[in-house]
């Protein structure tokens, strides 16, 4: 039997094939359920954004060009949805009705003090702008190298490390402010 290559896969789903385009779905569905995640903050429920991305993709997916240039076009949707997500956040937040705190109660101060140094350090993060969030986000807390990021991020490689040398400093400075001695 003849081994495919991810290429070959993107290719067919790209095509319209619906079988490739359910393998492409199971494959990415983690990374864009990460990525909303980390992108989107504590106002955006990243199963719900994950959901959009994808259904986009299942819409769209001849729209793509180039099969190996899906990764752009997937953190891009990514980007886009979470941007909507984030603006939909802010107007339910004018309106009426109870605010609902997610997660479980932590029981132990460790836990507690955890709890509340990670979300000040979120904090930091959604204050950040998008382009140091995107570029922090692929680099450190989703591991791709340079290149990876400047391919999914569409820009030089140089303009991601400009990025990620100058997002760094500014998460480092808020982080002193912010918790005294930072990270």
């Amino acid at each position: 039997m003849e081994r495919r290559r991810p290429h070959d896969l993107v290719r067919d789903a790209i095509d319209g094939d619906l079988d490739a385009i359910e393998r492409v779905v199971d494959q990415w569905v983690d990374r864009l359920y990460a990525w909303c995640a980390r992108l989107g903050g504590p106002t955006v429920d990243a199963e719900e954004a994950a959901h959009d991305v994808l259904m986009l993709f299942v819409r769209r997916h001849a729209t793509i060009r180039e099969p190996d240039r899906l990764g752009s076009w997937m953190f891009s949707a990514c980007r886009r949805v979470v941007a909507n997500h984030r603006r939909r956040a802010w107007w339910r937040r004018w309106l009426p009705g109870p605010m609902v705190e997610r997660g479980s109660p932590a029981t132990m101060d460790q836990d507690l003090d955890d709890a509340a140094q990670a979300r000040r350090i979120r904090a930091v993060l959604d204050a950040m702008s998008v382009n140091d969030r995107e570029v922090l986000t692929l680099c450190y807390l989703e591991e791709t190298s340079v290149a990876e990021a400047a391919q999914i991020l569409g820009v030089a490689e140089g303009t991601v490390k400009s990025r990620l040398f100058n997002a760094r400093a500014r998460f480092r400075d808020q982080c002193r402010d912010l918790l005294g001695d930072g990270p």
